[in-house]
């Protein structure tokens, strides 16, 4: 049965509607969205608290979601072309415990993004005028540009970003060339001044050295805060023909899922913008089965294109000789449950990454999500370990990996960072303008704690950016063994001239 969207809500104003005909599927039934755009604004969407990994979920939970589909088999979402357009810092789409779904042949637009574009067109020594997107709202007060969207509903604002606040650094966009930069076009700024409804004078005592052209970027890049798409402890999920404008907070993330195919997706900015991501594209922690990633575009994100990783959670204490604490380390880490009974675990030291013999099995858990810890009890003993010395991971939660025919183009970091120790290939694709690795290989147990060793692995048939493009760097206290990775073939790739 076909649940149009158009039956329940304005396409002007759809979320509540949208609630509506999601609460009308059933098992076989598909939610279709005859081609129009939908707006989506975040006072009238759903409001939950939940945890998304390799973000600051544990300072902001608080999350708002414009489609959320929760616990239901069976169905296909057709968007027949429509566009989504997200008014506010929120998800724009969530699957979260679903079974056997299919998404296709829609686009999701942010009316602001929260990425903060300012375009620089005429240059002097001591004086430079920005370009500001038409869809972003800013005013100059106090010396300070302030960005913000505002709620049609209350006249409250969704957010205000002052520039170069809570940031780390910010990104210049030249061309296909996206780089992370401290300059920044207002901290030396002695003057700020509107010129018009968008374009604004800045007057330093020595300009930036920005070039005509080049689009800055700004962001809350120390508040991962959200995602733009987020599947959590689904299965058999397929995605097709879905164009990405922007996302906010992170990326699309999915956690603790089971078979995920992305076929035919582009994520590319809406006209009149150069950012794609906050930060990552496709980011997938902790999923099992397969992910295959296929014919799809990635350009302009401020992080890696494609990340597949585990989670390595380091050994607190032994509760007895089979039961043992675990803790996801890293700030941005954890948020979900990370162990499930009969679930196959081995265990690493960080001092060389070096393997313990034997794989345990999960018996029962213990789950402190808050405390972002884990009392494991296995069927097996566990060996003498030292707190702090050692990490655990789950590697029935580490996927087969296929990436092919893809183009990666304008990427400030890495094209692909690949983590598993199943299968994994990475074939007939195109990079291009990547200003890191275009492949990198890690398995860290000393930073950001993603896990594992890649144990077989193929990369062949490739177009690569640059020389030495695949960059392999395993992570740990001090140097790691010799043989992390294993099986790793690399064959009739070529150099882009």
């Amino acid at each position: 049965m076909n649940i149009k969207a158009t039956d329940f809500c304005d396409v002007s104003n759809s979320a509540e509607g949208v609630i509506k005909a999601i609460n009308e599927l059933q098992n076989g039934d598909s939610l279709v969205f005859p081609k129009n755009e939908y707006h989506f604004y975040k006072d009238r969407c759903i409001h939950k608290v939940c945890h998304m990994t390799n973000t600051d979920s544990f300072k902001a939970p608080d999350k708002y979601f414009a489609v959320l589909i929760e616990n239901k088999e069976n169905i296909t979402v057709d968007g027949c072309g429509s566009t989504l357009v997200i008014h506010g810092d929120m998800c724009a789409f969530s699957l979260r415990g679903c079974k056997n779904v299919r998404l296709v042949n829609f686009t999701v637009r942010y009316a602001s993004p929260t990425n903060f574009e300012m375009e620089v067109v005429e240059r002097s020594l001591n004086k430079i005028t920005y370009k500001i997107p038409t869809g972003s709202d800013f005013e100059v007060e106090n010396n300070k540009l302030t960005f913000f969207e505002k709620s049609p509903f209350s006249g409250e604002n969704y957010y205000t970003y002052t520039a170069n606040g809570e940031c780390y650094c910010n990104v210049i966009h030249r061309g296909d060339e996206v780089f992370r930069t401290l300059l920044s076009p207002t901290k030396t700024a002695l003057k700020i001044k509107k010129t018009g409804d968008h374009t604004v004078e800045c007057r330093y005592f020595m300009s930036p050295k920005f070039k005509v052209g080049d689009v800055v970027a700004m962001s809350r890049n120390k508040l991962r805060d959200n995602c733009g798409l987020f599947f959590e402890s689904c299965s058999d999920i397929f995605c097709e023909r879905i164009t990405v404008n922007y996302m906010h907070g992170f990326g699309w993330l999915s956690q603790m899922c089971e078979n995920l195919s992305f076929d035919k997706l582009t994520f590319k900015p809406a006209s009149g913008y150069r950012v794609s991501s906050f930060a990552d594209l496709i980011h997938v922690c902790g999923c099992k089965g397969y992910v295959k990633i296929t014919d799809s575009h990635f350009e302009h994100p401020h992080d890696d294109a494609i990340n597949v990783h585990g989670a390595f959670l380091r050994f607190r204490k032994a509760c007895d000789e089979r039961t043992a604490e675990l803790e996801f380390v890293h700030h941005q880490q954890g948020g979900y449950k990370a162990f499930y009974p009969g679930d196959k675990v081995k265990i690493y030291s960080r001092t060389d990454l070096s393997e313990l013999d034997g794989v345990y099995t999960v018996d029962s858990t213990d789950d402190n999500i808050d405390k972002k810890t884990v009392i494991v009890k296995f069927k097996e003993k566990l060996p003498p370990m030292k707190p702090e010395m050692y990490v655990f991971e789950n590697i029935t939660y580490n996927p087969n990996l296929t990436v092919s025919g893809c183009t990666f183009n304008a990427i400030p970091t890495r094209g692909i960072l690949c983590t598993t120790d199943k299968e994994s290939e990475i074939f007939g694709n195109t990079f291009r303008s990547v200003g890191m690795p275009d492949i990198y290989i890690s398995c860290d147990c000393r930073d950001w704690y993603e896990s594992g060793p890649c144990r077989n692995m193929k990369i062949h048939d490739n177009t690569f950016s640059k020389k030495d493009p695949i960059k392999f760097e395993p992570i740990c206290l001090l140097k790691p063994v010799k043989d992390v990775h294993r099986n790793v073939q690399i064959y009739d790739n070529i150099i882009a001239e």
